[in-house]
């Protein structure tokens, strides 16, 4: 195939365009928004570097890590039922 007809081909074909809708939000914050960490994630962290390290054993991190996270939705739940509690008496 020589260039002209490889050109002339591009020019020939169909592109399908599609409506884009706009963003609500400028780029800048959705951006800064997906950059939050995680609350916990220098516990995390620290279990992990202490583990690779061999400072403690990688099972007993994930033990550590799941428990920590376990507890810790359990507390947020007590809490959450605990103020709709006050609320409703309220």
């Amino acid at each position: 195939m020589n260039g002209t007809r490889v050109l002339a081909k591009r020019g020939q074909t169909k592109r399908r365009v599609t409506a884009v809708p706009r963003r609500s939000t400028p780029v800048q914050q959705s951006r800064a928004a997906r950059l939050v960490q995680h609350p916990r994630f220098a516990w995390y962290a620290g279990l992990a570097v202490m583990a690779a390290l061999e400072i403690i054993a990688w099972p007993l991190a994930v033990v550590m890590i799941a428990g920590h996270e376990i507890a810790h939705r359990i507390h947020s739940q007590e809490l959450r039922e605990l103020a709709e509690g006050v609320e409703a008496a309220a």
